[in-house]
């Protein structure tokens, strides 16, 4: 049977058999046994009709108490007649005055039944007849080849042939999903995860395939992040690096003197490389953050004037005016306010950075139903509507030729810090955005908690 079956169709077969056969045994020895007890009362009322017919024959041709020699041969000749042994008694009901039970062996479980001989209103004697309910004898009972358990029989094994095939087939059926799955699982084990578990059969293993695809796309999109992450790494240090080791290499041949411009420039470099180590730690504490929420419940107006204030310094040396939109209503929630900080610095540093002197920058916060929403809103080059979706992915700068020109540019974490950070605190966060109007970047946190 296993040449025909995966090891899943086999036990499922084995199970779907194993159960039949026990329901379709239990139907059959129920059913025997409910239809033996009605078949033994019929055999009882069967026999006692029979000692009827037998007791009203003797009534009509016994006349007196004493037998005479033709009442004897005639219940000779009853006896020959009749299958099962009776005795005829005396009037007093002990005195045997016929007997024909030696042609009847002693059974296990006999039925008697007792017939008065009467005659004129006056008892002549008792007949007692004996009869073996066990008895298979088509001549001592004719409804026996009716009561044959054959049928039943054959009835039984035509079922149980026919639950092994049902077995059969839903094994095959129900156990294809799980096949199915099996083998896209193999090809996602063994590198290839190009196809989806199909999503098909019960609503469990619909489940369990949704869910394992789920985990297969999570597992892909962060096998990307990593490819990409590792160019991107790969391609920010080899600048600074290359910068570093051309500089060295030029003074320690003579080509470069050893100046304080050209020793300048090596330490701006080595600042890159250091401020570039910052932002990955900072991305992967933001990516943890969730785990090590300081919570607290803060009154985000005065949070987020706080900040405010500590840019205005900024704003002014590139002239640009940043405002406060202070919101009318007292505005609470229970955040870390460190992470909070975070997130409001970096959108804020961002506005500034791109917005042309001149411009404006508007830093605020309202209430919106159940969450509090912070933004940051600015006049300056705004983004592309392709590069919206991708802002805030790692490493992703929407001016790279003015972030490679300059020393002091990021290597593009800011934004993924700030949604990290925000989810951390299970909010959200966006933006909106129109090239050479400006940007408006905003994140959301519940009231009161999360």
């Amino acid at each position: 049977m296993k040449r025909f079956l995966t090891g899943t169709q086999f036990v499922l077969f084995l199970a779907f058999t194993c159960l039949s056969a026990f329901l379709l045994t239990a139907m059959y020895y129920g059913n025997a046994a409910s239809s033996g007890k009605s078949l033994l009362e019929y055999r009882k009322q069967y026999y006692k009709d029979q000692v009827q017919k037998l007791g009203y024959a003797l009534q009509t041709h016994i006349k007196s108490e004493s037998l005479s020699e033709a009442d004897r041969q005639l219940l000779h000749d009853f006896s020959a007649v009749y299958t099962f042994g009776f005795r005829y008694y005396a009037s007093d009901g002990s005195t045997v005055l016929f007997d024909s039970t030696d042609k009847d062996p002693q059974a296990a479980e006999r039925y008697v039944f007792d017939v008065p001989i009467i005659a004129e209103g006056k008892l002549l004697g008792q007949l007692e007849a004996y009869f073996d309910s066990d008895r298979r004898d088509a001549a001592y009972y004719p409804g026996f080849e009716m009561e044959s358990s054959r049928r039943s029989a054959v009835l039984y094994a035509l079922l149980l042939l026919l639950s092994l095939f049902f077995s059969f087939v839903l094994a095959k059926r129900l156990s294809k999903p799980v096949i199915a799955n099996s083998k896209v699982a193999d090809l996602i084990a063994s590198g290839i995860r190009g196809t989806d578990i199909p999503v098909t059969g019960t609503s469990e293993m619909k489940r369990f395939a949704s869910t394992i695809n789920a985990l297969v796309a999570e597992f892909n999109r962060q096998e990307d992040w990593r490819q990409q992450m590792m160019q991107d790494l790969a391609h920010e240090l080899r600048t600074p690096l290359t910068s570093l080791h051309s500089r060295i290499e030029a003074i320690l041949d003579g080509i470069h003197p050893a100046t304080e411009e050209n020793l300048y420039k090596i330490y701006a470099e080595i600042d890159r490389l250091c401020r570039l180590v910052d932002d990955l730690q900072k991305l992967s504490e933001a990516e943890g953050a969730r785990f090590q929420l300081n919570i607290e419940r803060i009154d985000m107006t005065q949070l987020i004037r706080d900040v405010y204030e500590g840019f205005l310094y900024v704003s002014k040396g590139k002239d640009i005016r940043l405002t406060f939109g202070q919101p009318h209503v007292p505005c609470y929630a229970e955040v870390d306010p460190d992470r909070i900080i975070q997130i409001v610095s970096n959108l804020l540093s961002n506005a500034i950075k791109y917005t042309p002197a001149g411009g404006s920058v508007e830093i605020g916060l309202y209430p919106a139903e159940s969450d509090i929403v912070i933004y940051c809103q600015d006049n300056g080059i705004g983004i592309s509507k392709r590069e919206l979706s991708l802002i805030f992915n790692r490493f992703y700068r929407v001016d790279k030729s003015r972030t490679r020109r300059d020393s002091r540019g990021g290597i593009g974490v800011g934004l993924s810090i700030a949604k990290a950070l925000a989810e951390a605190h299970g909010g959200t966060i966006g933006v909106e955005s129109v090239p050479g109007k400006g940007s408006k970047f905003y994140f959301s946190i519940h009231a009161g908690g999360y």
